[in-house]
């Protein structure tokens, strides 16, 4: 597998942005033991991870679509899958998933093991058509697929894997 320059140097920058905030967190811990406990470390602290994220986000602006949604195309597969998982698999998940295991027992499980096939599924057979059909949501690929040679994609199918998807987020209450 041949890495590109551009990734060298991402990764470059991600190795810059760790050891840094490595370091940080080090400098605080040494400050903090010859000071004693002190309220304004804590306020050191968020400040300057405030202000890093801060610079960070204003350095990499954008004003395209496709560099704002996906990156330009520019992370490898992996790392994206690695970030909708995360994204997915929430504590919330994970805490409703053991309360399932424990009110339900044995046949909870079930449940745990469709949960997980169904992610699966939805990775390896959905995801590459949205990235064929350029779409950035589920409702966009939905709209587009079935739009019968509509340009912009059915509204109507739109609207309805809309209403699905809010549907769906009702169990995260």
């Amino acid at each position: 597998m041949r890495i590109s320059s551009e990734s060298k140097t991402t990764g470059f920058y991600y190795l810059l942005f760790t050891a840094g905030f490595l370091l940080f967190v080090y400098f605080l811990g040494l400050v903090e033991k010859n000071s004693g406990p002190g309220i304004w470390l804590g306020y050191v602290f968020l400040f300057v991870t405030i202000a890093i994220y801060a610079s960070i986000g204003l350095i990499c602006r954008t004003s395209d679509m496709n560099d704002y949604y996906i990156a330009g195309r520019k992370i490898p597969a992996i790392f994206n899958g690695m970030a909708t998982a995360a994204d997915w698999m929430s504590a919330a998940t994970f805490i409703g998933l053991v309360g399932i295991l424990f009110s339900s027992g044995y046949k909870g499980l079930a449940f745990i093991v469709g949960w997980t096939g169904g992610f699966c599924l939805v990775a390896m057979l959905i995801a590459p058509y949205i990235r064929k059909f350029g779409s950035y949501t589920i409702p966009d690929f939905l709209a587009i697929r079935y739009s019968q040679g509509k340009e912009g994609g059915s509204r109507l199918v739109r609207i309805v894997a809309v209403g699905a998807t809010i549907v769906c987020s009702f169990v995260y209450l």
